[in-house]
């Protein structure tokens, strides 16, 4: 709302900010000798005038040039940021200077006077032609707002129009480039399906007022950070910036197609307004506002041709990419309840004596379309679906009941198997870890010293010192501890002495160089030294020959781990080949250092 200047009477609000006492005692003398009515505040310094200022709303401030604390432009500025944009101001000094005058005037005064003329006409005269000048420029404000107004919105629908938004996209687009924001903003063009249909049985009139409540409906569906506008007829657009990922836009296109699924009434009657919505992502399909719009509009296009009421991105391949991850993330917040995740083990072999000496609990998503699904496929979806606790549950209660199981087997009597189950950095963050692992272990009856948690170096360093509380808790209930992926990540030997550490698996990166070059091997060999002399367990993964298993058992490795014995496979063929059959690798002679 915008709020004109007090309309002129015969009593007079007026805040004198002046600290020279003479010079404000000569102003308030001026003004009672010609005014019918006045009412003076007086301010001695730039706070008091601006706290008083901000108080009340007056007819006129005349504001000193030189105070103690502030410069007197810079409070002038400060009064028009305030509520006294309402007000007439005048700058009072004893410095005739032609480029001051202009200084106060483009900063805001309506009139600048030397304190050596203030006299009772003088003044009167320059408080009457302040105060007129400001309402004249509060009329050309209010008449620009307006032009304004009719200039960047829509006279429909009170959204932004195609005048706006394109200075907006103009404006987004040069941020994104600047600022390398590629995938980061999106496009959504849409076309209501046969709206003219609607004009031409029904007429302009219901059409308008159909388009109304479009607009309306529409403002529903976005956040606050996007912009809505209307490009005219029946053609709405939405800029859609700071995404996190490419799907947020295919998000907010079905949140309007599901929105429009209820009928508009109007006029008593029910209105059932479907849209076809073109998707064009910043950096995927164009680099600037033009092309984006293209791409945006051929997209639409697209969605009309394949049965209009649906959503499209410009390029194929990312159109299934974002649909098919869709898809997956609506399957997988039901894969728990509808028995799908099934826990995959892999066995790890002493290469000495060539039978099993434990296992590793693997998460596998048996979906019923897709067939079996790893977990780096679908675990950063559970992760950003807030899935994890849940299933990070269900595998360390699933792990360790299966354990408690196979140690009733006879054949297992004497051996000391451990099950190794993956901890997620998420699992670190707070105290579930604990009550997960306690949780498992108590529902199943396992010993805690035949659990072992595999955790990676990246999750180790996010908050230190909290992670290693939480492992030493851990470590104290009898649960073994084995740092997965060494040598890839970023923890330091200083922190391997935070931690209570108990294993090390060397990254199957690192086996891979056995047999390509003296480097790799020394940088491999030198590792598992470095494991023998911090008196730790070794586990080498990623074993795929038995050059690679002669290698790393004949340096002292203990358990080797890889698809040269197995594969992780269900918990029946794993107990069919590992723990009541006969299998037993060819064994390989003791370490080197034996």
């Amino acid at each position: 709302m915008i709020l004109t200047a007090p309309p002129q009477t015969s009593t007079l609000d007026i805040l004198i900010i002046d600290d020279d006492e003479v010079d404000r005692r000569t102003v308030i003398r001026a003004l009672k000798q010609v005014a019918v009515s006045v009412k003076i505040v007086e301010a001695s310094n730039a706070l008091d005038g601006l706290l008083k200022a901000k108080e009340t709303l007056f007819d006129v401030i005349l504001l000193d040039y030189r105070l103690p604390d502030r410069d007197g432009i810079e409070v002038l500025k400060s009064l028009r940021l305030d509520k006294t944009q309402h007000t007439a101001i005048i700058m009072l000094t004893h410095q005739e200077d032609v480029s001051l005058a202009e200084q106060a005037i483009e900063a805001g005064a309506q009139d600048f006077l030397l304190k050596e003329e203030v006299n009772a006409r003088r003044l009167m005269r320059a408080v009457h032609q302040a105060r007129h000048r400001h309402k004249l420029e509060a009329e050309l404000s209010r008449s620009y707002n307006q032009l304004r107004e009719l200039a960047e919105h829509d006279a429909l629908t009170g959204l932004a129009n195609r005048y706006d938004f394109e200075r907006a996209l103009a404006f987004a687009v040069s941020r994104a480039m600047r600022e390398n924001l590629h995938g980061k903003m999106a496009v959504l063009l849409l076309d209501l399906d046969r709206f003219k249909n609607v004009n031409d049985t029904y007429g302009h009139a219901i059409g308008d007022q159909l388009l109304i409540k479009v607009a309306r409906r529409l403002g529903t569906t976005t956040r606050g950070s996007d912009l809505l506008a209307r490009l005219g007829g029946d053609e709405f657009v939405v800029l859609v910036q700071d995404m996190e990922r490419v799907d947020q836009a295919i998000l907010l296109a079905t949140r309007i197609v599901e929105a429009f699924k209820k009928p508009i009434v109007l006029d008593g009657l029910e209105w059932h307004v479907t849209m076809s919505i073109g998707i064009a992502v910043f950096g995927s399909c164009a680099n600037d506002a033009t092309e984006l719009m293209k791409c945006a509009d051929i997209a639409m296009y697209r969605a009309k041709q394949e049965g209009r009421n649906q959503s499209h991105f410009y390029s194929d391949q990312l159109h299934q990419a974002v649909r098919h991850r869709m898809y997956l993330e609506r399957d997988l917040r039901h894969a728990l309840r509808n028995n799908q995740l099934q826990v995959y083990y892999q066995a790890k072999i002493n290469p000495y004596n060539g039978h099993i000496g434990g296992m590793e609990a693997l998460l596998r998503w048996h979906h019923p379309v897709e067939g079996v699904l790893t977990p780096g496929v679908f675990l950063p979806m559970a992760e950003e679906l807030g899935l994890m606790f849940e299933i990070d549950q269900w595998v360390m209660r699933t792990a360790c009941a299966q354990l408690q199981e196979w140690r009733s087997l006879p054949f297992l009597h004497a051996q000391e198997l451990t099950m190794a189950v993956n901890v997620s950095a998420i699992q670190l963050q707070g105290d579930n870890l604990i009550y997960t692992v306690d949780e498992a272990l108590h529902s199943s009856g396992l010993d805690p010293r035949y659990l072992e948690l595999e955790i990676t170096e990246n999750a180790l360093i996010r908050d230190p010192a909290h992670v290693a509380a939480i492992l030493h808790k851990l470590v104290a209930r009898g649960v073994k501890l084995s740092l997965d992926d060494f040598g890839t990540g970023y923890s330091s030997f200083g922190h391997l002495k935070l931690f209570p550490i108990h294993v090390l698996k060397i990254d199957q990166s690192f086996v891979a160089g056995v047999g390509k070059g003296d480097s790799p091997e020394r940088l491999l060999a030198a590792m598992i030294a470095f494991a023998q002399t911090m008196e730790l367990s070794l586990v080498a993964e990623g074993i795929e020959t038995e050059q690679q298993a002669s290698f790393c058992a004949e340096r002292g490795c203990e358990l080797l781990q890889g698809y040269l014995y197995s594969r992780p496979i269900p918990s029946n063929e794993f107990e069919d080949r590992y723990l009541t059959g006969s299998f037993r690798h060819e064994p390989i002679g003791p370490p080197q250092s034996a």
